[in-house]
């Protein structure tokens, strides 16, 4: 046996890093040309095995996080990091043959395309729109082709050549040196569109209007082939592309139905091919709503199976976000959730059979007897596929394994978000690193007029009276700045602070990214969330977190910088959309407000009644258990204990549809008990709005006559409180926005009547806004609460917010409220979600966007932040 020992690397960080290892004298004599093993990324390699335990060979330090597959080709190993570096490293020694660094900036950050090998060629795409053939000896460029957009998809080998996808749906077909034969365009091809897909501007105009969900284009996960048919994942259309040689044909295409919405596109969220054709798509609709088709080309037409066990709605287990692995007809699927980490699909069983339960985004490898993966805590797993002990390696740090291994000769090489390379094997001996390479540390500050503090966006209504606008100076038209993958799912708005977005998935993920690129910096999980709609709040480099289930709800105080947990304090009541903001934070006091009910079957009911859904409706609440007692409470910032608590439960039953404002120092406390409330036989108040002592809880005065009517948060300035609602109120079929004096909580005026104010009354400089699901939005006086206009027909649970003077919605549409008498849609698209559920917000003078269900975040910047010294400017891709 031979031994690498000890090196010392300095890197590009200019930190000092450690590899250590043990190494077996032989070379591999294996190879793993390309993501997941084969070109359909089938996973599936039953003629290689590996044996536990094993131990570590070499920890191989990078440059940033590793979000790709590693490569194997003879005696080296490939592997991209997240700021586009590609590393060769020996196997034998561990030690760097060689390192390709893609130009850095904020567009080059968050590689995701998996390296692939042709002959003697390596081939990856970066996030900057630059594809790349190397010399896999040497690293010396052989072409470069400039895309012009980012590039996601890792590319593909097949047939003698080799294929790859643009974030855009441009797909290339290049012999092995990367000479390129053809390009075939799907937004061309099959939208019809030949302007500038990134222009929300372009795409008004196409449309006359706002975009559709028929206008989905990204081709953000990976395409698969089988010999020389190319399956392409486009927004939320499956392509089938033959390759005849000097041009693509296009042979299929399939638009996955929603049961309640035929035929509306579905963003692919992972996607696979098995050996005989197969194809096998992990789609999500809205509110956990997906499954695993299994799709069929059969004489031109597409036949569409589910994969049993895998469909997930508001009643079942959480999504899928990492493509499947097929062994035959069974299926292998991971997925973010405790207990469901690594479960077999048979099509004989009546119900998946769970082989590991850690909860993982990464797919995993299917081997002679076992199958690999890693998992969100930093643990890789070999497990048995017939039953037995599962063996498992901890990486030092806890980081998260987000990207699939390759196994060569016994080995497992595998990346980790702790920016090292890890190798096991059965002769493994090194020591675990010990350095933190500094991830987290802010590489692209933000610069410019709007980097103060000042301008972040630190809660999800932009500050602590939920006004929901600013004004910032964002001017179209505007620039793709940025644009990263994320796996999951979100439902409110990402947050801002300290130069960072923060953003929480329904599934128990909080992700934190530098706000001028996008460059992930940490990523932390925990178990027992489910579909979960709250969003951080960012305060004092603390980040204040809500996470609900259904068996066990906790707040959570991060750090900022490293997600590190400070405290976590239990609270209880329902995960849903109910939760409309996040805490407050007054003079070291934390405050939340929340119910006591339970939504399981074992719940306490009253006599006759079914149990209380967990994500109940805001539409058409009569009542809440007579159990669930509406609570606010005052947690110490510095360790979570509890200061005070608030009881509201002499007032009526709820606590759930409650909500939390500041102004002028003093705490605003709604809460909403039921449109037909009942206590003791008798009609009871359908709410509470109360002013209170941040302090010490004393109340100052409290109205049973006003309160907000489900979901909708309470909103403040200028001494008016504001409330909405989903609910009917006053006996009527109308809804109304009130506005009660926050001296008193009298009532100031009531407004027209409307068909609903949802999420929060939106607090502009001459106006308020209010939005109706399914209906349309309102310009209010705010003089009066007299109807100014109508606008932003036909839009779902949108929350718009309002960057003066425009009200931004999903997908980037805008629109320019300069002149309440024309109000105009001036830029629409593209369009990135299915979902409406989002609307974009503006922080630090950019806008951002983080879509539902389409796993997708990005940052655009307009005249004003391209001409504020922002460095780098914003590309124009």
């Amino acid at each position: 046996m031979t031994s690498c020992g000890r090196g010392i690397w300095r890197w590009m960080a200019n930190a000092l890093v450690a590899t250590t290892a043990a190494v077996g004298g032989l070379a591999a004599a294996e190879d793993w040309v390309q993501l997941k093993f084969d070109a359909g990324h089938s996973g599936d390699v039953p003629q290689r095995r590996v044996t536990t335990p094993l131990g570590l060979i070499g920890a191989v330090p990078l440059t940033d996080s590793v979000l790709a597959a590693p490569v194997v080709s003879g005696p080296r190993v490939y592997v991209l990091d997240a700021a586009g570096v590609l590393s060769s490293i020996d196997v034998e020694t561990c030690s760097v043959a060689w390192r390709f660094a893609s130009p850095p900036g904020v567009d080059n950050c968050n590689n995701v395309s998996a390296p692939a090998i042709a002959g003697q060629f390596v081939h990856f795409g970066t996030s900057a729109g630059q594809y790349y053939v190397l010399d896999k000896e040497t690293g010396a460029v052989v072409r470069q082709i400039a895309c012009g957009e980012p590039i996601f998809s890792a590319p593909v080998v097949s047939a003698g050549r080799v294929y790859f996808a643009t974030l855009g749906a441009r797909v290339y077909a290049l012999q092995p040196d990367g000479s390129v034969c053809w390009v075939w365009d799907f937004v061309v091809s099959e939208l019809g569109f030949t302007g500038d897909r990134w222009s929300g501007q372009a795409w008004r105009q196409h449309r006359a209007g706002k975009v559709t969900r028929f206008d989905q284009f990204l081709c953000s996960r990976n395409m698969a082939a089988t010999d020389r048919m190319l399956v392409i994942p486009a927004g939320g259309t499956v392509v089938w592309l033959e390759d005849v040689g000097d041009r693509a044909a296009r042979r299929a295409v399939d638009i996955t139905g929603f049961a309640v919405e035929p035929r509306s596109p579905t963003p692919t969220l992972a996607m696979s091919v098995s050996p005989q054709g197969t194809v096998y798509r992990q789609w999500h609709w809205l509110d956990n709503q997906g499954q695993v088709d299994r799709l069929d080309l059969r004489e031109g037409q597409v036949q569409r199976d589910v994969v049993r066990g895998t469909e997930t709605s508001t009643r079942g287990g959480l999504l899928s976000f990492a493509s499947v692995s097929i062994r035959g007809q069974d299926v292998y699927r991971t997925r973010p959730e405790q207990g469901w980490g690594l479960c077999r699909h048979a099509p004989a069983a009546p119900a998946p059979a769970v082989l590991a339960g850690c909860p993982s985004i990464a797919a995993p490898i299917l081997l002679q007897q076992t199958a690999v993966y890693g998992d969100l805590h930093g643990r890789l797993h070999v497990v048995p596929l017939t039953g037995g002990a599962t063996w498992s390696y901890q990486t030092p740090f806890g980081k998260c394994i987000s990207a699939p291994a390759a196994i060569c000769d016994g080995r497992i090489y595998f990346g980790c978000e702790d920016g090292y390379l890890y190798i096991l094997g059965p002769d493994g001996r090194a020591a675990p690193p010990t350095q933190d390479l500094g991830l987290a540390a802010i590489r692209h500050p933000l610069e410019g007029e709007w980097a103060d503090a000042r301008f972040d966006r630190f809660t999800s209504f932009h500050d602590w009276s939920n006004t929901n606008a600013d004004r910032q100076g964002l001017q179209p038209p505007l620039k793709l700045s940025w644009v990263r993958r994320f796996e999951g799912t979100a439902k409110h708005f990402s947050t801002f602070g300290g130069g960072r977005m923060y953003t929480h998935t329904a599934e128990g993920q909080v992700l934190a990214v530098e706000a001028a690129s996008g460059r992930l910096l940490w990523r932390v999980y925990y178990p027992g969330v489910h579909i979960c709609y709250t969003a951080p709040l960012y305060y004092r480099e603390r980040l204040l977190v809500p996470q609900a289930g259904l068996t066990r709800c906790r707040l959570r105080c991060l750090d900022a910088a490293t997600g590190a947990l400070q405290w976590e304090a239990p609270f209880s009541g329902s995960p849903s959309w109910n939760r409309q903001a996040p805490p407050i934070v007054q003079d070291r006091l934390v405050f939340y407000c929340f119910g006591t009910g339970r939504y399981d079957p074992e719940a306490p009911r009253e006599p006759g009644t079914k149990p209380m859904k967990w994500l109940f409706g805001h539409q058409n609440n009569a009542r809440f258990p007579a159990h669930h007692r509406p609570l606010l409470r005052a947690f110490d910032l510095a360790d979570g204990r509890t200061v005070w608590e608030r009881d509201f439960s002499a007032y009526g039953a709820g606590g759930d549809e409650s909500g939390l404002c500041l102004l002028d120092g003093t705490l605003y406390y709604t809460c909403f008990f039921g449109h037909s409330p009942a206590r003791r036989g008798a009609p009871a108040a359908r709410g509470i709005t109360a002013a209170i002592t941040p302090a010490t809880g004393t109340i100052r005065w409290l109205t049973t006559d006003y309160s907000m009517n489900g979901g909708c948060a309470i909103s403040a300035a200028d001494g008016r409180l504001y409330l909405g609602g989903y609910n009917p109120v006053d006996g009527t079929e109308h809804r109304y926005v009130w506005c009660l004096d926050a001296r008193d909580g009298s009532l100031i005026w009531r407004s027209d009547p409307l068909l609903g104010a949802i999420q929060v009354v939106t607090v502009g400089s001459d106006w308020l806004f209010a939005h109706a699901q399914y209906q349309n939005g309102y310009l209010l006086d705010k003089k009066t609460g007299r109807i100014l206009a109508t606008l932003t027909e036909g839009y779902r649970c949108t929350r718009f917010t309002l960057s003066e003077p425009y009200l931004i919605g999903s997908n980037m549409d805008l629109f320019d409220l300069t002149r309440p008498a024309d109000i105009r849609l001036v830029a629409s698209g593209p369009r990135v979600d299915a979902s409406e559920c989002i609307g974009g917000v503006v922080s630090n003078g950019r806008l951002f966007y983080t879509a539902h269900g389409a796993g997708v975040q990005l940052s655009l910047c307009g005249r004003t932040a391209a001409d504020a010294a922002v460095a780098p400017p914003c590309p124009n891709h």
